[in-house]
């Protein structure tokens, strides 16, 4: 028997690629109205990715009493302009604003909270782990954000990626308990709920 056959039993590489673009836009979508009660100090910080063939800027930001992570998004540039953007979405997400946000010397951070929040937020440059007012909480979550970047190298444009790393940050916030604030969810620790707890409540959800 000479004809081709094929295993019908696994799904093309296509059909997976999909199903990220598809669950994590659904489960974006459950959650996007959700307001975290988060604390006084938010991290940020910005970190290169290779989407579509080209390099591109991940910025984060990311209250540090729940672990919540606000606002992510992906930019060719590092402006003031990108980095106001990112502020703006926190603060959108969060309905509140912080006393604070720590983030590393890029010149473009201390004027993008003055665009937002004029000078009712203070910004302060990272220091050395022994000081309050470190970083190493971002630098963290950006060693976890760079492994999943990794597998998005093959998405062929911004917008889709966007989508995908929205719906790993809602993975994070949602379904991702941590050691640091009691074996919770950040979402948790917010004091929110969420319909899903995993990626197949996710799926179940679709077919409904």
């Amino acid at each position: 028997n000479l004809e081709p056959t094929f295993d019908t039993s696994k799904p093309s590489k296509a059909s997976i690629y999909e199903w990220i673009v598809d669950y994590s836009r659904l489960a974006n979508s459950k959650v996007a109205q959700d307001k975290p009660r988060t604390g006084d100090k938010w991290v940020a910080d910005e970190l290169v990715a290779r989407i579509g063939g080209g390099k591109v800027w991940v910025w984060t930001v990311m209250d540090t009493e729940t672990r919540f992570i606000l606002a992510s998004h992906l930019s060719h540039t590092r402006t003031i302009v990108d980095a106001e953007r990112l502020f703006r979405e926190a603060k959108e997400r969060a309905g509140r604003q912080p006393k604070f946000i720590v983030t590393d010397k890029l010149a473009a951070y201390p004027e993008g909270i003055e665009r937002v929040w004029g000078g009712d937020v203070k910004h302060m440059p990272a220091r050395g782990l022994q000081f309050p007012e470190n970083n190493n909480m971002m630098e963290r979550l950006n060693g976890s954000i760079r492994e999943r970047t990794k597998v998005m190298r093959g998405l062929k444009s911004v917008r889709t990626a966007e989508i995908v790393l929205d719906g790993w940050n809602t993975y994070y916030n949602y379904m991702r308990p941590h050691m640091g604030i009691g074996d919770r969810t950040p979402a948790e620790a917010a004091r929110l709920t969420t319909p899903f707890k995993n990626w197949e409540d996710v799926a179940r959800m679709d077919v409904r």
